[in-house]
């Protein structure tokens, strides 16, 4: 509505400045009456205009004429009809002495009509240029609202993971998780068994984002749960049990799952999908540790037989899980950083900081793929 009186002002403006520059010379000079007759031309003709459109709003999406002409068409007939409509008012309320001769018509008449269509079709560019930016202001309105929301998100997605450093007696954990996008769907979690033992989870979530990120604190939660009564291969044969129901097609989550015990160094790994951990020992050796069994993430079949693998951690060895994110970083060539190479980065293993900055001036700064790093190491 404020629009269509914005129109009618403007117009009303138009019609006096066009009525004084044809009436300049005119020995009467530019009085009320030719300014009040120059206002309702304007008026009139935007309004019939107006209407127009809306009356024949169909005619003019389903018309083959292209969208200018069909348009000019329009404001053509209704400027030529409000000039028509503004003389006979303007005769009847005596505004004007003059009359139009039905001779004189046919020289109005285009000239009326080009005005018309020349101030219609400014209006309605105008008009498609005003929705053009308002749509695009709404548009970055969102944008900066749903990235202020994915921050939110973010910050209390990194309050739920652990802290990056934990040490107690006989273990100390480091960990660091990166994401690709403002969430991540890797994660990493340790926690206390009821018998004493420390209990390890790295995950990655299939996708990335927000989804992937919903599934992680599920996972998450009821990880804990799970491993506090079972074994590591029950652990992931339940937790697999009840995520299959509640994933759609094509999400799973690849998890490793590792039981240590602090007081002897002995830890039982399980692992549904990631890359093999390695074990850290003195003089940058690197030992990959492979889980027997099918490996499949959970969620990808209703039932998975998954076994385990152990071993002892002597002191000064650090036990190291990674999401695949690391390993197959994107080179610039566009191959992956591939895991002979991610291995011999691992023997010179001096932190997880450091890993992460070998990896980065290997692959470069923009992350394709979520990194999640966690180091269990049995002190000296």
């Amino acid at each position: 509505m404020k629009e269509h009186v914005r129109g009618i002002l403007l117009s009303a403006g138009v019609g006096i400045g066009i009525v004084y520059l044809v009436t300049v010379d005119d020995p009467e000079g530019f009085r009320f009456g030719i300014a009040a007759y120059g206002a309702m031309i304007g008026a009139f003709g935007y309004t019939l205009c107006a209407g127009l459109t809306v009356v024949l709003h169909g005619w003019l999406t389903r018309t083959r004429l292209p969208a200018w002409l069909a348009r000019a068409l329009l404001y053509f007939f209704g400027g030529v009809v409000g000039w028509l409509l503004a003389n006979w008012v303007a005769s009847l309320l005596g505004l004007v002495r003059f009359r139009i001769s039905f001779a004189a018509l046919g020289t109005y008449f285009p000239v009326a009509g080009a005005i018309a269509v020349l101030i219609g079709l400014l209006f309605y560019a105008f008009g498609m240029l005003q929705n053009r930016l308002e749509k695009s202001v709404a548009r970055l309105k969102e944008a900066e609202f749903a990235e202020k929301e994915l921050e939110l998100a973010r910050s209390i997605q990194q309050r739920i993971l652990p802290p990056p450093e934990l040490s107690g007696e006989g273990y100390r954990i480091s960990a660091r998780n990166l994401p690709a996008r403002f969430v991540a769907g890797d994660f990493y979690d340790f926690f206390r068994l009821p018998d004493g033992a420390v209990g390890v989870v790295v995950a990655d979530v299939a996708g990335k984002g927000m989804g992937a990120s919903l599934i992680m604190a599920t996972v998450k939660a009821v990880f804990p749960f799970l491993a506090a009564e079972r074994s590591v291969a029950e652990t992931l044969r339940e937790g697999n049990r009840r995520l299959k129901p509640r994933l759609e097609a094509r999400e799973f989550v690849a998890l490793a799952y590792l039981r240590y015990e602090p007081e002897t160094g002995a830890f039982t790994l399980g692992n549904a999908g990631l890359p093999d951990p390695y074990v850290l020992g003195a003089g940058g050796s690197v030992r990959a540790i492979s889980a027997p069994g099918p490996r499949f993430p959970l969620g990808v079949r209703p039932e998975v037989a998954y076994e385990s693998v152990g071993g002892v951690l002597a002191p000064g060895e650090r036990l190291l899980i990674v999401s695949d994110g690391l390993p197959e970083a994107p080179l610039p060539d566009g191959g992956p950083l591939g895991y002979e190479r991610f291995e011999a980065l691992l023997a010179g293993y001096t932190g997880p900081d450091a890993l992460f900055d070998s990896v980065r001036e290997a692959s470069g700064p923009v992350l394709a793929d979520d990194w999640t790093l966690l180091v269990l190491e049995r002190p000296a």
